[in-house]
């Protein structure tokens, strides 16, 4: 017989588990000791329930697995509910294992002792709070699948500490097996016919096309019927922005002009993808309710589809599943107007996408780094970033290949930047991990450089420092012109900051010193902050403050 906690952690490596990121806590401390010594799980400390959960959701968009964290009861399961939120939003498998206290307290108000299905019940696919120590390797298998299953998110269990102790008679149990719907011949006939009658076809794809494989699927498909492909939100990585048939990422702050030019594509085909508010341009991209052109609609979860939007075809399958057998069925010719579609977005995008130096009165123009790193990072590179104005400059100017990856987080919650860019650089350490960071993200989860430091992963922040909540700021700017409150920022030197965790620390104060600190930092070998002294004018990309300002010309 083995206690409950091993056989946990007997489960855990059944399931493909081979890092966790927790913050300790005595609640859960007999599975800490379950995973003492064994060499299929690293235990990866962190600094703060947030920057774990963070991590493990970095780490299974990087994986194609399933990210996993540990927390205590309480405030430690609050402070990772953020981690859940990201998980549900980005459409990322996650499992949350919390401690809780002994079964003989639960109901009687004990100390740190909170109802998780109440809690986390409108955003989890799955809880359980295992009183059986017998059922916990069934309940912690039901938890994967439900993570993985449909559309991906968080799952969560809950464990009492006297369970955990408890020595029981069953065995780890074994994944459960997934059957991904797919879509039937006569559907991809449908959809085959509807493209080879389009002369402005469009794909949409989403989240759920991460994986390598399902990357290939989209460019192939994409080449064999001739597809224009915008990217949804934080997935400009998905497709090679240098390919002529990539016509966009739909994110936030795209300029007017990009959407309506896609808004004449006469059939939508939208790929793995929810089409939240943001991919759709607010639900502009396609029209909500009715799209102004056919809609096809590709994903494996039927409650998504129908929901928001009418469809000509609502397909529940498995997007590279889907994207694979279109890609087989060879087009009998191109429809005339094709080409000229084609070249109408790729040259939209390209203009838009053009760098040119500016000189900004108050700072840097932080557009001068992301130039740097197209002139100096590798086909390899990894760029992970927090949520902020700050990441429309790598958006709109750098060209992502398909060996690049981007992490960013879909839920638009701040503080992913510095725990996403440590789990990278652990997951790949022979590769450059870029993180960008606003000045206001940096410091609600910049402690986790201590765990950079500790675990030596080699993670190069940039920090956009233009004292302020940026992006705050931007829409302050808009609704209550002139009226600055509560978004001005007081901030530390990061390059002293970063000295201090045992990083090294540098500082770009003005445009020329751009180049030459960027090739330093990314030559370093170890975790580096990089101060940006960047310009607050130059807001976004996008626009600027005198833009905004009531009068100024557009």
């Amino acid at each position: 017989m083995k206690r409950a906690a091993d056989v946990l952690v007997d489960t855990m490596v059944g399931h493909g588990v081979d890092r966790v990121f927790c913050v300790p806590g005595e609640s859960y401390l007999s599975v800490l000791d379950a995973m003492h010594g064994r060499n299929e799980v690293q235990v990866v400390a962190c600094r703060h329930e947030g920057g774990a959960g963070f991590m493990a959701v970095a780490d299974a968009k990087l994986t194609g697995g399933t990210g996993v964290a540990m927390v205590s009861r309480g405030p430690g399961a609050c402070n990772a509910s953020i981690a859940v939120h990201t998980s549900q939003q980005d459409a990322v498998p996650f499992v949350l294992f919390i401690g809780q206290v002994p079964r003989a307290d639960l109901g009687r108000g004990a100390f740190q002792e909170v109802d998780y299905s109440v809690t986390f019940g409108d955003m989890a696919k799955f809880i359980e709070e295992v009183h059986d120590p017998e059922r916990l390797p069934a309940a912690v298998a039901e938890a994967f699948k439900a993570a993985n299953e449909g559309t991906p998110g968080p799952s969560v269990i809950v464990l009492p500490e006297d369970m955990l102790m408890d020595e029981i008679e069953g065995a780890a149990a074994e994944p459960l097996a997934i059957d991904p719907p797919k879509a039937t011949d006569e559907q991809i006939k449908a959809v085959a016919a509807a493209l080879g009658r389009a002369k402005k076809p469009l794909i949409i794809a989403g989240t759920l096309l991460r994986p390598d494989s399902a990357r290939e699927a989209l460019l192939a498909c994409s080449k064999v019927w001739s597809l224009p492909v915008a990217t949804s939100f934080k997935n400009q990585d998905l497709f090679p922005n240098d390919h002529d048939h990539f016509a966009a990422h739909l994110g936030y702050g795209v300029p007017a002009s990009i959407r309506e030019t896609l808004e004449d594509a006469d059939l939508i085909v939208a790929v793995g993808t929810r089409l939240g508010d943001v991919v759709t341009q607010g639900y502009l991209l396609p029209l909500a309710p009715q799209p102004k052109q056919p809609l096809i609609h590709v994903y494996p979860d039927a409650e998504h589809l129908d929901h928001v939007f009418e469809t000509a075809q609502a397909i529940c399958a498995d997007p590279e599943d889907f994207l694979l057998r279109l890609a087989g069925v060879k087009p009998d010719t191109v429809p005339q107007g094709r080409g000229e579609w084609l070249k109408r977005l790729r040259d939209a995008h390209r203009k838009l996408s053009e760098w040119k130096p500016w000189t900004a009165p108050d700072g840097v123009d932080f557009g001068r780094v992301i130039h740097a790193f197209t002139e100096q990072l590798g086909d390899d590179a990894v760029f992970t970033m927090d949520a902020g104005n700050f990441s429309s400059w790598l958006h709109r100017y750098y060209s992502f290949k398909p060996t690049h990856q981007m992490l960013g987080a879909v839920s638009g919650a701040m503080g992913m930047g510095v725990p996403s860019g440590v789990a990278a650089a652990l997951r790949h350490p022979d590769r450059q991990v870029v993180t960008l960071c606003g000045d206001g993200g940096t410091l609600m989860t910049g402690n986790e450089l201590a765990t950079a430091v500790q675990y030596g992963a080699k993670v190069r922040v940039f920090v956009s420092n233009n004292r302020s909540y940026g992006t705050i700021r931007l829409h302050q700017e808009k609704t209550f012109p002139g009226r600055v409150e509560a978004t001005d920022l007081k901030n530390p030197d990061f390059a002293a900051w970063a000295e201090s965790f045992g990083a090294k620390g540098l500082t770009i104060r003005t445009p020329e010193e751009t180049e030459k600190v960027v090739a330093e930092a990314l030559a370093h070998d170890g975790p580096v902050v990089v101060d940006v002294h960047s310009s607050l004018e130059h807001i976004s990309a996008y626009t600027n403050l005198t833009s905004l300002k009531p009068g100024a010309a557009k």
